[in-house]
């Protein structure tokens, strides 16, 4: 018995390299709680390099920094949409709220403020709130306790 053998298309490795830009693209213009972990990682080192010259972070603070974000990341502090404003367009983050960057004598300090139930069993909502932005006249606004 005789087999006929299928003859395959050679593929070329800028169809393959086109294919995978692509589909990084559209990976990246998803809404923040439809993208990957690897690829919010990716856009939270964007996010870092970003802010470091408003708050003048040397490399060390970059990377103590983005460790940081990684965490809350995967303690799911950074899921929704509330806390993590994702600019779809840009594929950029624009800001994260209640997040506080602060520099002391001993170096940057950085974490969330914790919301504070006041007077009954419904939250209050807050005058002002804290968050740290890629732009300069957003950032100006934190309040800083």
């Amino acid at each position: 018995m005789e087999r006929h053998k299928t003859l395959k298309k050679p593929i070329d490795e800028k169809d393959i390299k086109t294919l995978l830009e692509d589909s990084a693209k559209e990976a990246y213009s998803r809404p923040w709680h439809r993208i990957e972990r690897g690829l919010r990682l990716n856009r939270l080192r964007i996010f870092v390099e970003d802010i470091s010259p408003q708050f003048n972070m040397t490399s060390e603070e970059k990377e103590l920094f983005f460790i940081f974000l990684q965490k809350a990341l995967d303690k799911k502090l950074l899921n929704t949409l509330k806390v993590v404003s994702y600019d779809q367009d840009t594929q950029r983050i624009k800001l994260i709220r209640d997040l506080e960057i602060k520099r002391n004598p001993n170096g940057l300090k950085w974490g969330f403020t914790v919301k504070r139930l006041k007077d009954g069993t419904r939250k209050k909502k807050r005058a002002e709130d804290t968050c740290i932005s890629t732009d300069a006249s957003v950032t100006n606004n934190i309040k800083f306790e």
